[in-house]
C-alpha cells in the first residue's frame, strides 16, 4: 500500500530528468550530424550528466569530441559503452581512432584487428586497411621515389651555330667551316632517371636524403655530342613546421661521346619556407669544384644563389627564379659573372590536363678579353617555353603513374661576339613513370 503511494511522487520525479534527457540527446544528435560538433558536445555532455549510462549519449559525445580533437574525452566516452558490451565492434573501431589520435599506434592497432576478425562489411574493411597502411608507412625508415623519362627531341640547331658563317674579324671577315659553320637540325632521344632515398631518424625532424641522377642523350645523326651525365647528392633534412632545411655534398661526372668531359664536387644548402597557404619561399645555394679533361685552363670554381618564390591559387601556379651565377676559371678569359630569372605559369585544366608557359633572360659578361677577338664577351641570352602535361594512368593505392609532356622551347641569344649568337628550336615529346 505504502509502495503504491510512493509510485506517483516517484514519477513525477523521474519522468521529466528522463524527458529532458531524451531532448538533449535528440537535440545534440542533430547537432552532431549538421556538423555543429562544438555545440553538440555541449549539449551532449548536459545530456550524458543526467544518464551517464546511456550508450546513445555517449557514442555521440565520444564522436562530437573526436571530430574537435578532443581525443582523450571521446576515448572515455567510447571505454564506458564498451564496459557495458564488450562486443561492441563499432565502438572499438572508434577506440582505435582514438588511439591513433593520440599517438599509441600499438593499440590502435590491437583494436583494427580485433574488428578485422568479426569480418566487417567491405567498405570498413577497406578503411581499416586504410589505417594500417598509413601507420605502417608514419613507422617506416626507408623511403624510395623517383622517377623515369623518355623523351623524343628535334633539335634545329644542334651545336648552337651562329645566325651567320661569316664573322667580322678585325679589318678582315672570318669565314667559319666545319660542322658548326651552319645550324644543323638532328633528333636525339634522352632519358632522365632519378632516385631518391631517404632515411628517417628516430627523431622525426631530421632525416638523412641521397638523389642520384642519371641523364643519357643519343643523336640520330651528330653521335659526337651523345652525353652521358651522373650525379649523386647526400646530406641530412631538418624538418620543422615552418620551414624545411636540406644541406647536401654532390658529385658529378659528365661523359661527351663516351670520352670523360668534365667531373665536379661541391656542396649545397636549401631552405624552403611557407608563408601562409598560398606562398612557398626557395632558397637555394651551390659551390662546386670542376675539372675539365678536354682543356685544362677551363678548370673551375662555380658558385649559384637561387630565390625561388611558388605562389599556388586555385587551378594556378606561378613561379618566379631569380639567380645569380659565377665561374672563375684557371684562364680569366673563360671567367664570368651570370645573373637571370625565369617566370613560369602553370594552369590545370580538364580531363587531368595542365597547360604552362615560361619565359627567361640571363646576362652573361666574361672577366679577360678574348684571345682571339681581343674584346671582353657579353650574351644576353632569351627563352620562351610552351608546354602541355597531361596524366595518362595512376595505380589505384596512388604510389605510381604515367604522364606525358609535349613542350616546345625557342632560345634566342644575343652576343657582343658574332660567333655567339645564335636562334634555336626545341620541340620534345616525353613520358614520365614516377613512383612514391
Amino acid at each position: 500500500m505504502r509502495f503504491l503511494l510512493f509510485l506517483p511522487f516517484f514519477l513525477i520525479c523521474t519522468l521529466p530528468c528522463q524527458a529532458a534527457s531524451q531532448t538533449s540527446y535528440e537535440q545534440g544528435k542533430n547537432l552532431f550530424l549538421s556538423g555543429n560538433y562544438r555545440q553538440a558536445r555541449a549539449v551532449l555532455f548536459n545530456a550524458f550528466k543526467e544518464n551517464p549510462a546511456d550508450p546513445d549519449i555517449n557514442f555521440y559525445l565520444g564522436r562530437s569530441a573526436f571530430e574537435l580533437g578532443d581525443f582523450e574525452t571521446a576515448l572515455m566516452a567510447f571505454e564506458r559503452i564498451l564496459i557495458m558490451n564488450p562486443n561492441a565492434v563499432r565502438v572499438k573501431l572508434e577506440i582505435a581512432r582514438c588511439h591513433l589520435g593520440l599517438g599509441f599506434k600499438e593499440m590502435a592497432k590491437q583494436y583494427f584487428r580485433e574488428v578485422l576478425a568479426t569480418n566487417p562489411p567491405q567498405s570498413v574493411w577497406r578503411n581499416i586497411e586504410r589505417y594500417l597502411a598509413a601507420i605502417e608507412k608514419e613507422d617506416k625508415r626507408h623511403f624510395f621515389t623517383g622517377t623515369f623519362t623518355f623523351g623524343i627531341n628535334w633539335d634545329d640547331n644542334v651545336r648552337l651555330s651562329p645566325v651567320n658563317d661569316i664573322i667580322p674579324f678585325g679589318l678582315f671577315d672570318l669565314q667559319l667551316t666545319g660542322p658548326s659553320a651552319k645550324p644543323q637540325d638532328d633528333q636525339f632521344y634522352s632519358t632522365t632517371a632519378i632516385f631518391n632515398h631517404v632515411y628517417r631518424l628516430d627523431n622525426d625532424a631530421v632525416s638523412w636524403k641521397s638523389t642520384f641522377t642519371n641523364y643519357n642523350a643519343f643523336y640520330e645523326n651528330q653521335q659526337d655530342l651523345d652525353i652521358n651525365f651522373y650525379s649523386l647528392s647526400t646530406g641530412p633534412v631538418w624538418k620543422a613546421k615552418n620551414f624545411m632545411w636540406n644541406n647536401y655534398a654532390i658529385i658529378k661526372h659528365i661523359d661527351v661521346e663516351h670520352d670523360r668531359y668534365q667531373g665536379a664536387y661541391g656542396f649545397g644548402s636549401v631552405l624552403t619556407v611557407p608563408v601562409g597557404h598560398a606562398l612557398l619561399l626557395n632558397f637555394d645555394g651551390r659551390i662546386e669544384k670542376r675539372d675539365n679533361y678536354p682543356d685544362s685552363l677551363r678548370d673551375s670554381t662555380d658558385f649559384r644563389l637561387n630565390l625561388n618564390p611558388v605562389i599556388s591559387l586555385g587551378s594556378n601556379r606561378i613561379s618566379i627564379l631569380l639567380f645569380k651565377e659565377g665561374e672563375k676559371t684557371d684562364a680569366d678569359f673563360y671567367s664570368f659573372d651570370r645573373i637571370g630569372w625565369t617566370l613560369h605559369f602553370e594552369r590545370a585544366l580538364h580531363w587531368k590536363t595542365a597547360a604552362f608557359a615560361s619565359i627567361g633572360c640571363q646576362q652573361t659578361d666574361y672577366d679577360e678579353a678574348d684571345p682571339l677577338f681581343l674584346i671582353k664577351r657579353s650574351d644576353a641570352v632569351q627563352e620562351l617555353k610552351l608546354g602541355l602535361s597531361k596524366l595518362i594512368w595512376q595505380s589505384e593505392s596512388d604510389n605510381m603513374n604515367l604522364s606525358s609532356q609535349l613542350i616546345y622551347t625557342y632560345t634566342d641569344s644575343e652576343s657582343n661576339m658574332d660567333i655567339y649568337t645564335y636562334r634555336k628550336n626545341l620541340v620534345t615529346l616525353s613520358f614520365t613513370l614516377g613512383f612514391f
